[in-house]
């Protein structure tokens, strides 16, 4: 399983703006079937900051979704109106999972945990 971390650096006047299209585009997302979580630094050197993680069974899986990205007009949009309330580029981090948390499981080595 891997982990894609996109990591947003807005300008302190433009907090609310990166957060509601990052919100907007999260939940889209998600929408689609995607495993996607937004989390926002709320204490720390680097505030303000927001981190866009996405989870993936495998390295196939990643390279489908860059590749639909690139294609997806929709994502360019999204790309130009959140630069437009950055203080500094995106940061994109791609972390192999060696123990998953708990529920968070591939799905292809069986999904979710479930309740018995």
């Amino acid at each position: 399983m891997y982990s894609q971390r996109v990591t947003v650096h807005p300008r302190p006047d433009k907090i609310a703006e990166a957060r509601a299209i990052l919100l907007a585009r999260v939940k889209t997302t998600q929408a689609s079937g995607q495993r996607v979580a937004l989390g926002e630094l709320v204490v720390g050197r680097h505030a303000p900051e927001f981190q866009v993680t996405l989870l993936f069974d495998d390295l196939a899986a990643f390279e489908a979704q860059r590749k639909r990205n690139q294609a997806d007009a929709s994502f360019r949009t999204f790309g130009t109106k959140l630069a437009a309330t950055l203080r500094k580029p995106v940061g994109v981090d791609l972390f192999e999972i060696h123990v998953a948390m708990p529920g968070t499981e591939s799905a292809a080595k069986g999904g979710r945990a479930r309740k018995k």
